[in-house]
């Protein structure tokens, strides 16, 4: 059995394979996850601390998380690739990529932050616009975006001084905007969901003194579903209009892509400036 991901299958994948004789047969699940050419190397691994079984995606055993935490002990994560690490030099000039046809609504902001050295591609050419992002590479977006700084180098307990997000993700612990899933974790490889994505958004505009005002509950019927952390988080972000609805939805568990997160970036930075 031989399978060569492509480039939309970057994040991680479940498997399923069967065996049978005929007569008995017997099923093994188990997941994979892919990494893209510019984001680390395929023996890293996701702990999948915060992504337990249920939900839009991924396995493996939840975590409970602390008090500041950025994920609830229920909750999965979301979509396709990641965003490329610091050591992807990838210039990558305006208008250049190949692979938004069918990403329109996309194209002007993620062509916008990649021309302001925001965002990168994942090649010369190609952006995978609904590959998934890591936490790790969403920290590093907001810390670039917002121009964040810290002299306090502390981080994670599962981050090593060596990976390639080290200094964003210190940067971004000590301004405040994550907060980890618990037990002085991060899980940065892990994919981030929806709702994870607009609390951490949420405290990043709060430690920047953007004000919201009132808002109310948004109204969508999955609203229920939103964890209780994320809850005003989700609903100040709709009410400001820097999030919509998918497909009719808040969609809290699904994953963000790197799409959603160009379009939302592009929207704060208008509003911020």
């Amino acid at each position: 059995l031989v399978w060569k991901p492509d480039a939309s299958q970057v994040g991680e994948n479940h498997v399923a394979v069967t065996a049978s004789d005929g007569i008995l047969e017997t099923t093994q699940h188990f997941n994979i996850m892919v990494y893209g050419a510019t984001t680390g190397g395929s023996s890293d691994s996701s702990d999948n601390s915060n992504t337990p079984s249920g939900g839009g995606g991924g396995g493996g055993g939840g975590a409970a998380p602390d008090e500041n935490a950025d994920v609830g002990d229920d909750v999965p994560s979301d979509e396709e690739t990641t965003q490329p690490n610091d050591g992807d030099n990838t210039d990558v000039p305006s208008k250049g990529f190949t692979d938004l046809t069918n990403h329109a609504w996309a194209a002007d902001a993620i062509n916008e932050l990649a021309e302001r050295g925001i965002i990168k591609g994942t090649s010369d050419s190609t952006f995978s616009p609904s590959a998934n992002i890591t936490r790790a590479d969403f920290a590093i977006l907001l810390v670039r975006a917002f121009g964040l700084k810290s002299d306090n180098t502390e981080n994670f307990a599962d981050v090593s001084a060596s990976d390639y997000f080290a200094s964003e993700l210190a940067i971004a612990r000590n301004c405040g905007i994550v907060g980890g899933i618990g037990d002085n974790k991060y899980a940065p490889r892990n994919t981030i969901t929806r709702q994870d994505m607009m609390t951490i958004v949420y405290r990043a505009l709060q430690s920047l003194n953007v004000g919201f005002g009132d808002f109310d509950e948004p109204q969508y019927e999955d609203f229920t579903t939103v964890a209780p952390y994320a809850r005003d988080a989700v609903s100040a972000l709709i009410s400001a209009g820097f999030v919509n609805g998918k497909s009719g939805l808040i969609a809290p568990l699904d994953y963000t892509t790197r799409a959603e997160v160009a379009v939302l970036l592009k929207r704060i930075l208008e509003y911020t400036k």
